[in-house]
């Protein structure tokens, strides 16, 4: 509670030094919610309302600190751009208040509120804020392919509360525990998950993220990549833990289609030229490898999807971020025009290395641990689908080798110079980025009380 209050007052905060007062403040809220989630296994219950276990415990965390680092991301193209800054802040904190109660919901209509409420800031912040004309084209492809489903969510989750006169998560899932639940049927396993795997996305349910991300700005990008996707994946653990988590026949398809879109993205990854539309395909292909542990219904698979939501938030934002800074400097992001930067820029290649392996998934990230436990579950499920990780794998250090040897190395185009230099608080911004990934290997521990109940 006392973080929600805490958030309440940033939003009405009105100071001279609102943009900082606010970036700092939601830094100390991290680090302070770092103590705070630090619970017991069966979780915390705040109000009657409000609930937190470990596994949304992280996603708040992982929440405050990236919306702190969409303040500094956005220091040039709003601040400096003097780009309604006010208006700006706002929908950020906006947005971080409602993914938090989200994550924190325990009503299942709450549950549902929160959800379909992040569209509204997210739809606002690359509208309001994108580079390109088409960026209302991607607003609504992003609200037409989430809403559609919306809907069946909706219904469904009246009809299931109805039937069990009780509109409490928590003690539905106890109620199923007890082997008092009503038979789950097709229609309520697609009217439950849909609208998170939408979200996700799943494979074939895709089509709206590589617009969104390539027209919104870089705050948008952080915030879509590093915690709106997570929401799907959150949903629909928190779903399978409450309604239906012995259901195997659809898992098996689910599994399938994840694995091998996965494979698919890794292809259309290698064959693009714009680097954030590839970085967009590669979260594609992550949360489908998240989603296929997921299904999987093991605990290494449960415990890997976790560590594969976290790592790829920190992950997909910081490459992301270095996106932005070479547009900010050369005003393109097609590969075509970028070769020889480390002639140009050698630190910024460094970090363009170690964000490249982070995302294929090398030592010493949190981001192997996850694939490995996510492979190992897969393998554990049916070992034929170890053919399909292998490609993955491969193709996965295929297109991170292609997006850093096609920026760093090579010839140095004739329009570039030697001014392309960083300041500080770009350095500060990438540090933010990997000190996580690099650091939460020492407590990975942490999610081994994310169980199926």
């Amino acid at each position: 509670m006392g973080l929600l209050f805490s958030l309440i007052g940033l939003l009405l905060l009105k100071s001279v030094l609102i943009w900082e007062v606010r970036y700092w403040l939601l830094m100390l809220l991290s680090f302070m919610s770092l103590k705070f989630f630090s619970l017991e296994n069966w979780g915390y219950l705040s109000t009657s309302f409000l609930f937190c276990d470990k596994m949304s415990g992280v996603l708040i965390i992982l929440t405050l600190w990236i919306s702190a680092l969409m303040y500094l991301a956005s220091n040039y193209s709003v601040k400096i751009m003097l780009n309604n800054i006010k208006k700006f802040s706002l929908v950020i904190l906006m947005l971080c208040v409602v993914i938090i109660m989200f994550f924190m919901s325990v009503n299942v209509m709450m549950f549902y509120i929160f959800f379909e409420l992040s569209l509204l800031p997210t739809l606002m912040l690359i509208i309001g804020w994108g580079y390109q004309p088409e960026r209302l084209q991607a607003g609504m492809y992003m609200m037409l392919y989430t809403v559609t489903l919306s809907l069946p969510l909706l219904i469904s989750l009246l009809m299931l509360s109805n039937m069990y006169n009780c509109y409490n998560m928590l003690l539905i899932s106890y109620l199923n525990y007890l082997n008092m639940l009503y038979n789950v049927s097709f229609f309520w396993v697609l009217g439950l998950l849909m609208a998170f795997l939408v979200k996700l996305p799943m494979f074939s349910m895709h089509l709206w993220l590589p617009k969104a991300h390539v027209e919104a700005p870089i705050a948008g990008s952080m915030i879509l990549a590093g915690v709106l996707l997570k929401l799907g994946g959150y949903g629909v653990m928190r779903m399978l833990m409450v309604y239906f988590l012995n259901e195997s026949v659809f898992s098996k398809v689910f599994i399938i289609i994840c694995l091998w879109g996965g494979l698919i993205t890794s292809v259309i990854c290698a064959g693009q030229s714009d680097i954030k539309s590839l970085i967009a395909y590669s979260s594609i292909g992550h949360m489908g490898l998240m989603l296929s542990g997921v299904m999987g219904k093991f605990m290494w698979g449960w415990e890997g999807a976790m560590l594969m939501m976290i790592s790829h938030g920190f992950c997909s934002s910081g490459l992301f971020c270095l996106a932005n800074m070479l547009y900010e400097k050369v005003k393109s992001r097609s590969l075509f025009l970028f070769s020889g930067m480390i002639n140009i820029n050698s630190v910024m290649c460094m970090w363009w290395f170690l964000f490249c392996i982070a995302n294929m998934g090398a030592p010493p990230f949190i981001n192997l641990i996850s694939e490995v436990m996510l492979f190992c579950s897969m393998y554990i499920y049916s070992k034929y689908l170890i053919m399909i990780v292998v490609l993955m794998v491969f193709m996965g250090g295929l297109y991170n080798l292609i997006l850093f040897t096609n920026t760093q190395h090579g010839k140095i185009m004739s329009f570039m110079n030697g001014s392309f230099s960083n300041n500080c608080l770009e350095y500060l911004l990438l540090f933010l980025h990997f000190y996580p990934m690099l650091v939460f290997i020492l407590n990975v521990g942490y999610l081994s009380s994310v169980y199926m109940y």
